[in-house]
């Protein structure tokens, strides 16, 4: 990539961006307490949820919350692609109409009762986040340096924002607006996002080689090794903080006795949050300085798992929430690592699409855990937890040597 003639992109462009790439993630967690009420309490509970036990209730919402990160795992990197080859300005504005539309079914669904429907905009909305890794793309192809370690970690930070507040928002909106209240938030959030992005500029792209859009062998032989070991590391960081995360909901209620719409969970999601958006904005750059990436990594994950550990046996709220603080530390900390150590084994020229196969990863991650969360609740509640804590030493062993130019560039 030639780093001098990159065009710039303006704070505007920039913040619309970061919008996009926030609705991404905060579609699906601000969501998922009206979920959570709409399957498992008996106060908003569809008619086809009332008439089922607790378990088969557990599992239904398992796999309404699984299906449709599944479609977004299979469709983000070819819509990713086509982006690339394209016009990703374009793109995005599909993709930001097809979110807008699956937004808007299943408030439909919840007046009408249907499950399907409810299931089927789960799965359009899913569709639509791809505009996430292309707004990342852009990002990405114009800036270098610290620049672009600088725009990347406030992607993290966006996207850790959406992951914290969104459930508590999501609980906000519920307990004042109803079932409804959550999509109605993610449906003006993605209206918002076409029509400023109508009104800004997107930098010209980046040409690419002249190849099939579709083919994701091309950028896969021009990667260096380690990537696809990166690639798993990227899913079981994902899958194991997604376990505990999700298990957040069933936690409060059947240990702490608190449900998703109290205070103490609100207060709980919030300061996930903030830790975490703290730590990625203060911490990467000193450990850096510290450590080489691969003994960072190395660290940071075996802290992570004990981390689980401590919190699949924690008694109470206090206890718990002392544990959280440092797990969660550790966890934001990794996601910049990790997706460096990806970043570091793509070429150039396909970093939007290595960004969009590690947002597969993701989606697969989370796809996962929706459905098996609900299914090790019933086994056990501290089952996830623990299958978390074995995710990070899986993840750990997984590590591969860094090149010459990886150390380098983390201490940039």
């Amino acid at each position: 990539m030639n780093t001098q003639t990159l065009p710039s992109v303006s704070k505007t462009t920039l913040c619309v961006l970061y919008l996009i790439i926030f609705l991404g993630s905060a579609g699906f967690f601000i969501t998922i307490p009206a979920y959570v009420s709409l399957f498992l309490t008996n106060e908003h509970s569809m008619a086809i949820a009332k008439a089922m036990s607790l378990k088969d209730r557990r599992e239904l919402f398992g796999t309404v919350m699984s299906a449709a990160p599944f479609l977004s795992m299979f469709f983000t990197p070819f819509i990713a692609r086509f982006a690339d080859r394209f016009n990703r300005k374009m793109v995005m504005l599909g993709c930001l109409g097809v979110a807008a539309l699956g937004f808007a079914l299943p408030v439909y669904a919840i007046v009408a009762g249907s499950v399907i429907l409810l299931f089927a905009g789960n799965m359009i909305n899913s569709i639509g986040s791809a505009s996430q890794p292309i707004a990342q793309a852009i990002l990405a192809d114009n800036s270098h340096g610290k620049n672009k370690a600088t725009l990347m970690s406030l992607v993290a930070v966006v996207m850790t924002a959406a992951m914290s507040f969104g459930p508590a928002l999501g609980s906000k909106l519920l307990a004042s607006y109803g079932p409804t209240g959550p999509f109605y938030a993610c449906l003006l959030i993605a209206v918002v996002c076409g029509a400023l992005l109508l009104l800004v500029t997107c930098p010209k792209q980046i040409t690419v080689p002249e190849e099939n859009p579709f083919s994701l062998a091309a950028p896969l032989a021009r990667s260096h090794a380690g990537l696809l070991k990166c690639l798993l590391i990227v899913f079981l960081c994902q899958f194991s903080w997604s376990l505990y995360f999700q298990n957040i909901s069933f936690i409060f209620p059947q240990i702490f006795h608190l449900s998703v719409e109290s205070s103490q969970y609100q207060y709980y999601m919030m300061a996930v949050g903030i830790v975490m958006m703290v730590s990625l904005v203060s911490l990467p750059r000193l450990v850096l300085s510290w450590l080489p990436l691969t003994r960072a990594l190395k660290l940071v994950l075996t802290a992570a798992g004990a981390g689980m550990v401590l919190l699949a046996w924690t008694p109470s709220l206090v206890t718990n929430a002392i544990v959280m603080v440092l797990t969660a530390t550790m966890v934001a900390l990794a996601f910049p690592l990790y997706i460096t150590a990806l970043s570091d084994r793509a070429s150039d020229q396909d970093q939007g699409w290595a960004m969009a196969l590690s947002s597969a990863m993701v989606g697969l991650a989370w796809t996962l855990t929706g459905y098996l969360t609900a299914i090790m609740v019933n086994i056990d509640i501290k089952l996830p937890t623990l299958v978390a804590a074995f995710g990070y030493a899986a993840a750990l062993m997984l590590i591969p040597r860094s090149p010459s130019n990886v150390l380098k560039e983390a201490k940039v």
